[in-house]
């Protein structure tokens, strides 16, 4: 089974977007002055204590890495004046595929963030604006076959996550990339529905606590669909191709449950009980 998980745990390479204003998501890019590559390469490390204990171990130290930043001017806002696309190189920065994505705001001499935890290959700025912040797209690489989608809204101070979205590459089918059950008022479990394949699974977040059991089974007509488990620390808690289990919880936060067949879609139902 292909473990899949929300993009910010996602093991990435890191991309910085910093906001020096506001302006039309429209404009080209174009380098930005040497001075504001250094400035923002210093504020990235000033940040970010593991990226710069990582870089002065290497060779070159901060220099070297500083002449691997690429900075672009872009837009988020609508008022003219330009922000920075701040992409950091080397092996401290980057990983195998995406990228963890930052958005910052010039407050003063200094910048304030306005969005972490974000991860994928790049940022796509939409059209649309909320709160006078034009809304942005991060699409990660998640399997071969597929893509995540997550778009962020500015909600005044933050960018916070509204939606997430699964792709598959090939057809162009789209799902949520997780939901969260939550129990009718009254009860302790729920049933749910859905079809599946190994490039769009389902998944399904719980939040529980250490000392509850949960109980999870399964029916479908064909036996390659199976679920998988996971604690908040994504410890796999379920053997494949498992149909029913139960188990005491050991962990408190939000517990995984992934859902997936082969190749051919297939139906589900799915009862998940806490007690």
């Amino acid at each position: 089974m292909i473990i899949r998980r929300p993009a910010a745990v996602l093991i990435n390479c890191v991309l910085f977007v910093a906001v020096l204003g506001s302006a039309s998501p429209q404009q080209h890019t174009r380098k930005a002055s040497a001075n504001i590559r250094s400035k923002l390469f210093r504020q990235v490390l000033a940040d970010f204590k593991d990226l710069r204990e990582c870089i002065e171990q290497e060779e070159g130290g901060a220099r070297a890495a500083e002449e691997k930043t690429t900075i672009e001017e872009m837009d988020l806002n609508r008022d003219g004046v330009p922000e920075y696309e701040v992409e950091m190189g080397g092996a401290c920065a980057c990983g195998a595929a995406n990228c963890s994505i930052y958005i910052y705001r010039r407050v003063g001499e200094g910048f304030e963030s306005m969005l972490d935890n974000a991860s994928g290959l790049g940022v796509e700025v939409l059209k649309s604006a909320t709160n006078g912040y034009a809304d942005l797209v991060v699409t990660a690489h998640d399997t071969a076959a597929t893509q995540y989608e997550t778009t962020y809204k500015f909600d005044g101070r933050q960018y916070r996550e509204s939606k997430n979205t699964l792709v598959q590459l090939e057809t162009g089918e789209r799902k949520p990339a997780f939901r969260r059950v939550q129990f009718k008022r009254g009860t302790s479990s729920a049933t749910l529905q859905g079809k599946v394949s190994i490039a769009l699974p389902d998944t399904y977040l719980l939040g529980a606590r250490a000392g509850q059991v949960m109980t999870v089974k399964l029916t479908a007509a064909r036996k390659a669909v199976r679920f998988l488990v996971m604690s908040p620390t994504t410890r796999s808690l379920v053997a494949d191709n498992a149909r029913d289990w139960t188990g005491t919880l050991q962990e408190t936060g939000d517990y995984h449950i992934i859902i997936d067949a082969d190749e051919v879609p297939s139906t589900y139902s799915i009862t998940i009980t806490i007690k």
